[in-house]
């Protein structure tokens, strides 16, 4: 099963046993070249049972749903942006085994119905709540806040410490004179 990866209104196929690469390397097979992609940004592998996309450790991150991610499965179209969540350069792909409607309904975003509810037919797989990735964006947005905070409460111990051993140093010197 190939895959369509679309991006700046051109597309490449990328078949099952290879890997292609999105950045700002002129072998890149995807090129995107702007300022602050890296020249491998992300990759795109089959990994034996379906298609992945993994952050290739760039500098200013792959997001998916305007969160960062490292890894990400392929389970239909899926949207990734580079480098920003919001404003970075769009990269769509999609497996070939996607049916043509599909494609066209999920670019297009259509309103979701409540989580876990199916289509009329019955034979469609449910759709996500809109409202789903609104939340898991706020817990990721809480997470990323904890990490600062956590930063933060370590670099005022830090220089506490220094500032301590500093005082120490120059009251230890200052009585040996």
């Amino acid at each position: 099963m190939d895959l369509k990866v679309e991006y700046d209104g051109q597309e490449h196929t990328v078949a099952e046993g290879q890997t292609a690469v999105i950045g700002a390397d002129v072998g890149a097979t995807v090129p995107v070249s702007k300022p602050g992609i890296s020249r491998r940004h992300a990759i795109v592998k089959h990994d034996g049972n379906h298609w992945v996309v993994e952050d290739a450790s760039s500098r200013n991150g792959t997001f998916h749903s305007g969160s960062r991610i490292q890894f990400l499965d392929i389970d239909g179209v899926t949207t990734i942006r580079l480098g920003h969540p919001t404003e970075g350069p769009e990269i769509v792909l999609t497996p070939a085994d996607v049916a043509p409607e599909t494609r066209v309904a999920t670019r297009v975003a259509p309103l979701a119905s409540p989580v876990g509810s199916n289509s009329a037919s019955g034979s469609e797989k449910p759709v996500m709540d809109p409202r789903l990735d609104d939340l898991i964006k706020a817990l990721n947005d809480s997470a990323s806040s904890v990490k600062g905070l956590t930063w933060s409460v370590w670099a005022m111990i830090a220089v506490t410490a220094a500032l301590v051993v500093l005082t120490l140093f120059v009251a230890i010197v200052g009585n040996g004179s």
